[in-house]
């Protein structure tokens, strides 16, 4: 066997649950893959989307893209198996099904970037104080060399930690009963949100919060949400309204792309907010306060 240097930073496994059931089978599994920006979509073979060369190999070691093709194997059973028929999951099956949502959290383009960026903020911070001191660019080449693998390391050291938090948590799969909806997925599927800070600019989502959710669609059908709230679990029954915003934030967390088993596009999923009048005026009464904040600032500012 070759060594996989052609890498998949979504899986095969999990967009093929994806793909679009009109396309004749001679075309091989295909889904629609849809630009951010420009909305513009195209079909494609799963096994051409989102690949990348060495994006997982570490000095020539292929030993991360092995590990995690080992868990997308497994995990490929269990939802074949159990989860899309809606069936329990073992403690085994349940081990392997966080770790690999953790790994969806942590194997992105996404989150390669966002790791990143901290470094050359390091590699600045280190570049400024070597300046101002006269010192000679150790720190700051040594934080150059770091980066180089940071995001390859970050999958190995920080999954296992993941997989057990979220395996602490309860976890509840929101299912569609609606031929008319499905859930779309992206190039960052899995995501956190908070709903109580979703009003502020400070503070951002994290595992510890006891408010804070784990999301990532699995299939057209079935969409998973870890929570730390209690009676949050099981298969559960998501309305059309549930699916559409949804699918709103997977388009809002998603990084340069999201995927769809149809090449029909809703307006709603492409909205900052939410057709819902109850959170639109908690929106307006949150939000105003801080408006009226920053025109103040800018006022006092410009006449200073």
């Amino acid at each position: 066997m070759s060594d996989p240097k052609n890498q998949h930073t979504i899986p095969q496994c999990y967009l093929k649950q994806f793909v679009d059931p009109k396309v004749p089978s001679n075309f091989g599994p295909c889904v629609w893959i849809f630009e951010r920006k420009s909305k513009r979509g195209k079909r494609k073979n799963v096994r051409s989307v989102l690949t990348e060369t060495d994006v997982y190999t570490l000095q020539g070691d292929y030993s991360i893209e092995k590990s995690l093709a080992q868990l997308e194997s497994e995990y490929a059973v269990i939802f074949e198996n159990k989860i899309k028929n809606k069936l329990p999951l073992t403690p085994y099956e349940h081990t392997i099904f966080c770790a690999f949502v953790a790994a969806m959290l942590q194997r992105t383009l996404k989150q390669k970037e966002h790791i990143e960026n901290q470094m050359d903020q390091m590699i600045g911070w280190a570049k400024q104080l070597e300046m101002v001191h006269g010192a000679k660019p150790k720190s700051s080449i040594a934080w150059e060399e770091a980066k180089k693998d940071a995001h390859k390391i970050s999958v190995v050291e920080m999954v296992p930690d993941i997989a057990k938090i979220l395996s602490k948590m309860n976890v509840a799969f929101l299912c569609t009963k609606s031929k008319r909806v499905s859930f779309i997925t992206s190039d960052s599927p899995a995501y956190l949100f908070n709903s109580q800070l979703q009003f502020q600019r400070w503070f951002a989502p994290a595992f510890g919060q006891k408010h804070v959710e784990i999301r990532m669609p699995l299939s057209p059908e079935i969409s998973v949400c870890f929570s730390w709230i209690n009676n949050l679990r099981g298969y559960l029954v998501a309305t059309e309204d549930m699916v559409h915003n949804d699918n709103r934030m997977v388009f809002g967390y998603s990084h340069q792309y999201f995927i769809a088993n149809s090449q029909k596009l809703k307006r709603r999923w492409f909205r900052r907010l939410p057709l819902d009048p109850v959170f639109i005026w908690r929106f307006l009464k949150n939000k105003t306060p801080m408006w009226i904040a920053d025109i103040r600032r800018k006022y006092r500012k410009h006449h200073v």
